[in-house]
């Protein structure tokens, strides 16, 4: 009995040899540049070595414990730590029970402490372990993000600048946005580097570069904590002041939001994930602290993470594809795309066959063309992207030189390939409409009936449809009567619209359905919006310098559309407060979705939300309704959502809700 107890003890304490040993050839190869897993595999390597060994000293290394640069070591006055996280969102439910938390964009980057002394920027140092980083003063100096001062302006008050007169520290997250990526992909292949495969781990590999400080310049950086050295107690309340101070000093906090409860936090979470499928940041979920900072004190931290934050990912999955075809098309914005056409793989349990390549610049520098060999990521419901090319199989591809939509020539900035074409390229033409249509809800005019109304010489912008008559869809072949009056009552039905969906319809970068739904709480008129100032919006809470920067320029080049669809008689509706005859029967409720459905996912989702409910990725506890085809099914989320006590709706039963509720 005791040699099995022995043998045992071996297997085990082996496999604690194997794993630690593992994770550190693993993290190394990650900070130089080149990673051999995904974070999903890596992470659970890291639990189960966490299962077998908690006090393991692997766990609590944060970076790598092997050398690899000659550059300063610098001690940090409070551990860098790093955070827990979880997959599951009913644990992240539970975490906050009923608590005011701040959510915050998670970006995939490294975390850099900057130092200042009288607002003066005096060391620059990487987390290291956790408790010592590496000294780069040097590379920070050439990142614009990453202030030489604090501003400090007659806007603060005297209990802000005493707070930043002596020593104190910003924390936040260095890293490579896509479109950055692409510009020095270009200036490393210049300079004869060996170029990486993806701008999730060139952070790391520069930062450790003794030469080539210049590179540096390509990255960016969020500020998401402060630090005060001098201050005889906490020197905020709540989590979302201190992101607001760190924003007035200079800095840009990630995207963030104040939740109050389990709603607000699925209904980020759908935002993080737009945030993440517009592509240009490299982010992977979200990170939750609570707001109260006497709380945050009270609970402090392990020797591994503060208790008060959480982290939530989305369950990524990854596959290779082969590259059958590339074509390029041209977006609404004018910017033309390439989209790669794959084998068929199998992700996050749907069949993907094509995938985008980012943008121009992209393919060019890493020399993309057909029978290439990539990998694949898609977490949640998140859209694919490409992460790495993993082989060449063929000839690169040449850019195109003209417009694929209307032939005009094309104009490189570097990154992107754009066709200034405003006024007659039809993709841009459709685009803008067509993101119009969809915003409002106008039903059966689909991508097809629009394009054959486009072709007709009927409409080029998004005012023409109301200026369409009846008789004017039957000169369009495939148009009968019957449909010829679906199409010009739900054209004039759109007429009276929710603001936000108004707002949406125009398109404005930056801003969707939810961002105006935020900036409507504050300033609830068309009119306000209208006469909105950058500063004025930079005033609320979660709305960056850059953002309000788009917006108020979209505001305003969108000035005559905006008119002509009033004069036309639409009609934006100021959004109801509970309690009031308008009020939305579904406000604050929670739906998800699941399976083949008879109608478009998007027009579910358009009429939920028309009643004011919200669309979670998947089945919690909080959830109101699972909308599924065939109730009786016993998928994956109908069982969960059975044994959570979530009712299960078929689409009839789902449209009979909202007559009854619109009763």
């Amino acid at each position: 009995m005791g040699s099995l107890v022995t043998n045992s003890r071996e297997k085990h304490d082996e496999r604690i040899k194997q794993l630690a040993d593992e994770l550190l050839r693993l993290r190394a190869l990650y900070y130089q540049g080149t990673p051999l897993i995904s974070d999903q595999e890596y992470d659970r390597c890291e639990d189960e070595l966490r299962l077998l060994d908690p006090d393991h000293p692997v766990l609590y290394a944060v970076g790598t414990l092997v050398e690899t640069s000659s550059r300063a070591k610098v001690s940090h006055q409070v551990p860098m730590l790093s955070l827990a996280k979880t997959y599951v969102l009913e644990d992240l439910l539970a975490w906050a029970a009923g608590k005011e938390v701040v959510g915050t964009l998670k970006i995939d980057g490294v975390s850099l402490s900057l130092l200042y002394r009288n607002a003066q920027l005096y060391c620059a140092k990487t987390r290291g372990n956790g408790l010592v980083g590496e000294e780069v003063s040097e590379k920070t100096r050439w990142i614009s993000d990453c202030l030489p001062s604090l501003r400090l302006n007659v806007d603060h008050r005297q209990e802000e600048i005493s707070l930043v007169s002596s020593d104190c520290e910003i924390r936040g997250e260095l890293y490579c946005s896509q479109s950055q990526f692409s510009l020095l992909l270009h200036e490393m292949h210049q300079l004869g580097l060996p170029l990486p495969s993806s701008q999730r781990n060139i952070v790391a590999g520069i930062l450790g570069r003794k030469q080539h400080h210049q590179l540096a310049r390509f990255f960016s950086f969020d500020a998401f904590d402060f630090l005060s050295f001098s201050a005889e107690k906490q020197p905020f309340q709540h989590e979302n002041e201190k992101l607001e101070f760190i924003a007035r000093l200079g800095f840009k906090p990630p995207f963030f939001r104040h939740l109050t409860n389990a709603g607000e936090i699925t209904s980020f979470l759908g935002e993080v994930q737009d945030k993440i499928n517009e592509g240009d940041l490299g982010s992977d979920g979200a990170v939750f602290a609570f707001n109260d900072c006497r709380e945050q004190a009270a609970l402090g931290n392990t020797s591994h993470h503060p208790r008060y934050k959480l982290a939530f990912k989305w369950q990524g999955e990854t596959a290779v594809a082969t590259i059958k075809r590339i074509t390029w098309q041209t977006s609404r914005l004018g910017v033309v795309t390439p989209v790669a056409t794959i084998s068929p793989v199998q992700l996050s349990g749907a069949s993907i066959t094509r995938v985008t390549l980012h943008n121009a610049a992209y393919v060019k520098n890493l020399a993309f063309g057909v029978g290439d060999t990539i990998r694949l990521v898609r977490s949640g419901e998140v859209i694919p992207k490409v992460v790495e090319k993993l082989s060449s199989g063929g000839e690169q591809l040449s850019l195109p030189q003209e417009c694929p939509s209307c032939a005009q020539p094309l104009e490189f900035d570097g990154v992107r390939l754009q066709c200034e074409n405003e006024v007659s390229c039809s993709a841009q033409q459709l685009g803008r409409v067509l993101n119009w249509i969809r915003a409002v809800g106008i039903e059966d005019l689909s991508e097809k009936r629009l394009e054959a109304l486009v072709a007709a010489g009927l409409l080029t912008k998004i005012t023409d449809l109301y200026r369409l008559r009846r008789e004017d869809f039957l000169t369009v072949p495939l148009i009968k009567e019957k449909m010829a009056d679906k199409l010009f009552a739900a054209i004039q039905g759109s007429k009276q619209v929710e603001l936000a969906a108004f707002l949406q319809g125009l398109g404005i970068k930056g801003m969707g359905k939810r961002s105006w739904q935020e900036l409507l709480l504050h300033h609830p008129r068309l009119d306000q919006l209208r006469a909105l100032s950058v500063e004025d919006i930079c005033r609320i809470s979660g709305f960056a310098a850059k953002t309000a920067e788009q917006l108020r320029s979209g505001l305003k080049a969108n000035s005559q559309t905006i008119t002509e669809l009033l004069a036309l008689g639409v009609n934006p509706q100021v959004p109801a407060s509970p309690g009031s005859a308008g009020f939305l029967p579904w406000s604050g409720k929670i739906f998800a979705l699941t399976g083949t459905l008879s109608r478009g996912r998007k027009e579910i989702i358009a009429l939920i939300e028309e009643q004011g409910g919200k669309i979670a990725a998947s089945v919690s506890g909080q959830t109101y309704a699972l909308i599924i085809a065939d109730p009786r099914s016993n998928s994956e989320k109908a069982v969960k959502a059975r044994s959570l006590g979530v009712a299960l709706w078929s689409e009839e039963m789902l449209f009979e809700e909202i007559a009854n509720g619109n009763k």
